[in-house]
Parts: C-alpha cells; structure tokens; sequence
C-alpha cells in the first residue's frame, strides 16, 4: 500500500511523518525505515528506526530508488513500513511523469513486499497526475 503526504513548502508535511511514524512503532512487529536527503532528521527520528541518509549511497532517479527499495526488502523480509521524506530530493528528479511511473512500479514492490509505503511529496494536490492523486491525502 502506498500513501502520500502531499502540500506545498511549509505545510507541516515532514512533522506529520514523524508523528505517524512514531505511532506505526508501537505496533507490535514494526520495522521501519526512514529515507531522508541529507541528515536534517537524525535527533528526530526514534532509535528503533532505520534511518537512511540517501546522499551515503549512489541512488539517483527513480528507477535507482526502486531498485534500492528492492535491495532492502531483499535483505530484510520483514519491513513492515517505509517513510521517503521529500521525494524530489530523494530521487533528483521532479518530473511528472517519471512519478507516476515510480508509483505504479512501487504498487506492485509494495504488494509483493508487504510493505507499506508513505511518502512525502512538496506540491500542490491539483498539479499532480491523476494516478499520484489516487495515492495522496492533502496536508
């Protein structure tokens, strides 16, 4: 299942991450993961999550995202959820289309995975593709 957090700069999306998260790591089995770009997060973030600076590894675009969410699930059977902080710093790519693509690619990791994914995205509902639209809730 994917879900995203989407509104403009400033709009308290990265807080309500945290708070959600924080929430899902009381759940009994939890095993989180935390991308973020950059280490703005570290003091905020529970020790029991994993917390993953994207910059430490070559991961660029989408594409690159995907397959490191793969490797993860690989080495790690049982994530129960993934949190993506800012996917367009994330993944260096704020293209419209290559989104929607990432959307439907990680719907069907997701299922197979059994994870559950949230991710934050800075822009306004409306000029987001309709098949991104479906995953998101507004801020």
């Amino acid at each position: 299942m994917i879900d995203a957090i989407v509104g403009v700069k400033g709009s308290g999306k990265t807080p309500r991450l945290l708070e959600e998260m924080t929430k899902e790591l009381m759940e009994e089995g939890a095993n989180i993961i935390f991308i973020e770009y950059g280490k703005r997060l570290d003091s905020l973030v529970p020790y029991q999550v994993r917390l993953i600076d994207i910059t430490e590894y070559p991961v660029r675009g989408y594409d690159g995202l995907l397959a490191f969410l793969s490797g993860l699930n690989a080495k790690d059977y049982d994530i129960s959820h993934i949190y993506i902080d800012s996917i367009y710093k994330v993944v260096g790519d704020d293209n419209l289309d290559h989104l929607a693509d990432f959307f439907r690619e990680l719907e069907k990791l997701a299922k197979q995975c059994e994870n559950r994914v949230t991710i934050t995205i800075t822009a306004e509902l409306e000029s987001l593709p309709k098949s991104v639209q479906a995953y998101a809730r507004k801020n």
